[in-house]
């Protein structure tokens, strides 16, 4: 099995048992590794209805046929579970060095199962596999915890995951962090490790990862490598630029999120004019040639003096214009202790922001939030709200639930205020102005998430992919930002590769292809010359089809409904108010119908079709999901975690 170890490691904490499975030919034939590998395990082990934080839920991480290969920006991996946060689906895919690590160390997959009764870590050492007391790292921040286990085993630049406090308390938007700034962020994977009392995984080895075709791999190999120095611009948007580059795009777009999603457009140049004395080096994962992550220096807040990394542009949209901040080192500040406690960034900020609106707008009164002035701007009220947050302290033990729960708790109507799709909050981009990440967000299967479709929409139609060239044929507005035209076929397409890209566990940042060439193309260039296997374009995305229905019926298990395909109101019904965008609403049903449609699912329930799940090789879920809907005691509302 060229590309893969053949190996899946599963840990029972409640037992302490360590077994070493068989991994099956067939089923990485059929869903790769990665992602695809995750979410069939999950569909196979975790039952419809179990608690996301109970001892039934299952841990997989998971890396890719490419990792620890000679490809480029092989080094991700994902981390899946059923979600705290939202009660579907849930996995974050990261970077760092864990993937490479996982594969050198002999294995596929890590299954961890059950809970353990006291703190624990698990040391993966080859074939030796301990898990640890951990008592003495519970409570610590990330790079604390980092730092205590490479001591402990004497070895600087051991691979880690690990949780922070906010893991420990289970908030459900914890985080798991690699690599001291490198976050599984979304969907609350960290609560879940939080649950198990699992602090965090080391992983070390020194095997080979074998590879069928060497000439073919150097060969593609070395032409990533000559796209990149071809194109120089690219390789500086990621780098150079990065990360203020992106906001001032966004901003020039009239898509920046500001003070929750109510505008477009916020002082971005000053911003990015202030960045600069902060940032220490760019910094790239794993076998990665670009560098598009930044160290940074923290000059104010609980982590002034310290250096920390991870700094993209994520977080200075999340903690500038979406919470009204506008001073560089005070966005640094907060972004710091979001890191450190192990807190998704998107989503506390989203949370941040909504309590702001709140306080605004008198829903949220200062005798509900003493000694706190949740105020637009004010840096001492989002460091005060992280931190109430991570220790479930006053008005915090509500917002740890995560936005919606946290909205619906409050009540009042603040929901309107609530900035999320299935439970996940938004990423930073206002879909008013971008259609195409509108309906994206609306029928991912994580909820508001851009990872899943991603579309390269920012720079209109000479951004697409070629192998879209056939499906946009016909359409006169389909690089239209701003119009609905063609969209569906567009985010169907780039789910389909976006799933491949997380199966293989290489990052699209840095898969390019030469102009004219499709992605998807290379993407089947690199797995055959490290697998030895053919497989065409058209059966990898085939593959990907497969992964997105899996997920969708994993959902529909889970109490999904075509009601859940939706955008928060504030898109649907409130004009754009300023920029290029303005007076724009997304007209999003007849997408989404659309959408449906194409992917072969009922256009008015998003059901997927059985001929459709047939064709792809699930004829067994299509059974289940029958079964389901005819037995009286099949889960009928809502996810678990929202009932």
């Amino acid at each position: 099995m060229a590309g893969w170890m053949g190996a899946l490691l599963r840990i029972d904490l409640t037992t302490g048992k360590v077994v070493k499975d068989p991994l099956s030919e067939h089923l990485v034939h059929r869903y790769l590794g990665g992602r695809g590998l995750n979410s069939k395990i999950l569909w196979d082990e975790v039952p419809a209805g179990t608690d996301p934080l109970g001892s039934d839920n299952k841990l997989v991480i998971s890396g890719g046929p490419l990792n620890g290969t000679l490809v480029p920006g092989s080094q991700r991996f994902t981390i899946s579970a059923k979600s705290p946060l939202t009660g579907l689906l849930g996995d974050s895919n990261c970077g760092g060095a864990l993937g490479a690590e996982l594969k050198y160390a002999g294995y596929d997959a890590i299954i961890v199962e059950g809970e353990s009764p006291k703190p624990v870590y698990i040391l993966i050492d080859g074939d030796e596999v301990e898990v640890r007391d951990a008592a003495g790292l519970w409570g610590k921040a990330v790079s604390e915890t980092e730092r205590a286990i490479k001591g402990e085993v004497s070895d600087p630049e051991l691979p880690i995951i690990c949780i922070g406090p906010a893991g420990e308390r289970l908030v459900k938007f914890a985080c798991v962090i690699a690599d001291l700034g490198r976050a599984a962020g979304r969907t609350g994977m960290g609560a879940v490790f939080g649950a198990k009392k699992l602090k965090a995984i080391a992983v070390r080895g020194d095997r080979g990862v074998k590879v069928a075709r060497p000439g073919e791999l150097n060969s593609a190999v070395r032409e990533l490598y000559e796209v990149w120095q071809e194109d120089m611009e690219a390789f500086h948007a990621r780098t150079k630029d990065r990360p203020g580059g992106g906001l001032l795009r966004y901003n020039r777009f009239g898509i920046l999120p500001t003070r929750n999603f109510r505008g477009g457009q916020y002082d971005a140049q000053k911003i990015c004019s202030e960045l600069s004395p902060y940032l220490v080096k760019a910094k790239a994962c794993f076998s990665c040639p670009v560098p598009c992550d930044h160290a940074y220096f923290v000059s104010k807040g609980p982590f002034a003096g310290r250096i920390e990394g991870g700094l993209e542009l994520a977080q200075l949209g999340h903690y500038g214009p979406e919470v009204g901040i506008s001073e560089a080192q005070d966005i640094l500040a907060a972004s710091a202790l979001t890191d450190e406690l192990g807190v998704d960034i998107m989503e506390m900020s989203a949370i941040i922001a909504y309590v702001m609106e709140c306080f605004e707008k008198g829903v949220i009164v200062s005798d509900d939030i003493p000694g706190v002035k949740p105020e637009w701007g004010n840096l001492d009220a989002v460091l005060q709200l992280i931190d109430m947050t991570v220790n479930r302290r006053g008005i915090g033990d509500t917002l740890a639930e995560g936005l919606r729960a946290a909205s619906r708790r409050i009540g009042k109507g603040s929901e309107r205020y609530a900035m999320h799709v299935k439970g996940l909050a938004l990423t930073m981009r206002d879909a008013r102005g971008s259609k195409a990440w509108a309906l994206g967000f609306a029928v991912s299967s994580r909820g508001a998430d851009h990872c899943r479709s991603n579309p390269p929409d920012t720079d209109a139609g000479s951004w697409w992919d070629p192998a879209l060239n056939e499906a946009l044929h016909g359409y006169d507005k389909a690089g239209d930002i701003l119009s609905e035209q063609g969209k569906p076929e567009i985010v169907k397409w780039y789910e389909e590769l976006r799933a491949v890209e997380n199966s293989l566990e290489i990052c699209h940042s840095t898969l390019k292809t030469r102009k004219g060439a499709s992605m998807i193309t290379m993407a089947a260039r690199l797995r055959n010359a490290v697998t030895g296997q053919s497989m065409t374009e058209r059966e990898l995305l085939t593959l990907g089809e497969r992964i997105v229905n899996l997920e969708r019926a994993f959902n529909l298990r889970e109490g999904l409904t075509a009601e859940d395909d939706t955008l928060p109101d504030r898109f649907l019904a409130e004009p754009m108010p300023d920029g290029p965008a303005k007076g724009q609403v997304v007209n999003l049903r007849p997408m989404v119908e659309e959408y449906y449609s194409l992917r072969g699912w009922d256009r008015r329930t998003g059901l997927p079709r059985r001929e459709k799940l047939r064709e792809l090789g699930l004829a067994e879920v299509a059974d289940e999901l029958e079964d389901m809907a005819k037995s009286p005691a099949a889960v009928s509302a809502k996810p678990t975690a929202i009932a």
